[in-house]
């Protein structure tokens, strides 16, 4: 096998821009979101859009910021662009917490007996 080694990107990219989704996980995350911050049509309209343009974390973020409102009112496209922004800071959260993690000093990591 052998894992592609990731590429070294500018420190001021884009927040967001290394967010890893996946056009499924995308789709997914569009159709959980509740009625109440965009309703049924639009999520489908979104989720079809995600699904045929085959968008990923970094083009999602790109297109939350100016989703036209043929496809989502602007006041749901509000709450949606509020929504995503959590799901980046978790992400963004959780990739700081694993390098903490992996920074630590491996004192007796060399044997652990379960």
């Amino acid at each position: 096998g052998g894992g592609g080694g990731g590429g070294g990107g500018g420190g001021a990219s884009a927040a967001g821009s290394d967010c890893s989704k996946t056009p499924q996980e995308i789709v997914t995350w569009v159709r959980s979101l509740p009625e109440s911050h965009v309703p049924e049509k639009a999520r489908e309209q979104l989720a079809a859009i995600v699904e045929d343009g085959s968008l990923n974390g970094a083009a999602f973020s790109q297109y939350v910021q100016q989703v036209p409102p043929e496809v989502c009112a602007p006041k749901h496209a509000m709450k949606l662009k509020a929504a995503w922004a959590n799901v980046l800071k978790e992400t963004e959260a959780r990739q700081v917490a694993l390098a903490n993690l992996n920074a630590a000093p491996k004192q007796k990591a060399t044997m652990i007996v379960v």
